[in-house]
């Protein structure tokens, strides 16, 4: 199955490892000057080169439906890195950042309902380790940051994903590849297609190796990693705007291709 995988989309893989390799050339690099934006920028970078790189492994071994699970985090990280890197000043960012003291308040709130964890706590209390922080400090830290960003429902930023994709220009990703890989990753009904094979004698639950979902995660993750990798290049100033753009008209020009053939079976992406 590996190799056959392999040999049917090896183009497909072949461009997303190119990708890697481009970002591999920057990612020792070290910055003088660590900014709020700078700190989130190197974070997501490293975050995606790993989800990617996992999902690249998911579709090599036939896993392609689990590999959309992933592909569907890399979605919502690019969107939040260019929500966050679209304001000129550093108030999505640092919104980003304080939203930690309300999810620690909120473990602390049901850790402490649990009486194994609150009596490790107390004991934790009275014997600190370097760099705890207590449960009070926690509660004040999340009182203050609540105050001043009024935080909702929609987590640590005040519009939900939808709207943070179509104001970064990504709406249609959001009503495709999001909408899609989100029935899989909640196991919503529709995802029974992708596991069930209905046949005379009823219907027979596929748990094995596939190519189901492989060339989907492969085009959608390269996109989604090219955007992050592209966006960070220009705040990080990495100056692989080049080859980025090179690979980016060879890519386009693949898919063009397997467009036209997916047409021509009714089955475009």
């Amino acid at each position: 199955m590996i190799n056959l995988i392999y040999q049917n989309y090896k183009r497909l893989f072949d461009f997303n490892e190119e990708l890697r390799k481009i970002t591999e050339s920057i990612l020792g690099k070290e910055f003088n000057k660590i900014t709020p934006k700078v700190a989130f920028t190197t974070f997501a970078l490293g975050k995606a080169y790993k989800t990617h790189g996992a999902i690249l492994l998911l579709c090599m071994q036939g896993y392609g439906e689990d590999a959309a699970i992933l592909t569907r985090s890399l979605f919502d990280l690019s969107i939040t890195l260019l929500y966050i890197l679209n304001d000129p000043t550093n108030k999505r960012v640092l919104r980003y950042f304080h939203y930690d003291s309300i999810i620690r308040k909120k473990m602390y709130d049901y850790a402490k309902t649990v009486s194994i964890f609150a009596k490790l706590f107390e004991e934790r209390k009275y014997r600190p380790k370097p760099g705890d922080t207590t449960i009070e400090e926690v509660e004040k830290y999340a009182k203050l940051a609540q105050e001043k960003y009024n935080y909702g429902r929609m987590g640590w930023s005040d519009k939900p994903i939808r709207q943070m994709a179509e104001e970064v220009g990504r709406g249609g990703v959001y009503q495709t590849v999001y909408y899609l890989q989100s029935n899989i990753s909640h196991s919503a009904v529709r995802t029974m297609n992708d596991y069930v094979n209905a046949h005379d004698k009823g219907y027979t639950v596929d748990m094995g190796r596939g190519e189901s979902w492989v060339q989907e995660d492969l085009v959608a993750s390269f996109d989604l990693f090219l955007s992050i990798v592209s966006r960070c290049n220009k705040t990080l100033r990495l100056r692989i705007a080049k080859r980025l753009n090179a690979l980016s008209k060879r890519y386009l020009g693949e898919v063009g291709q397997i467009n036209q053939k997916a047409e021509m079976a009714g089955d475009s992406l």
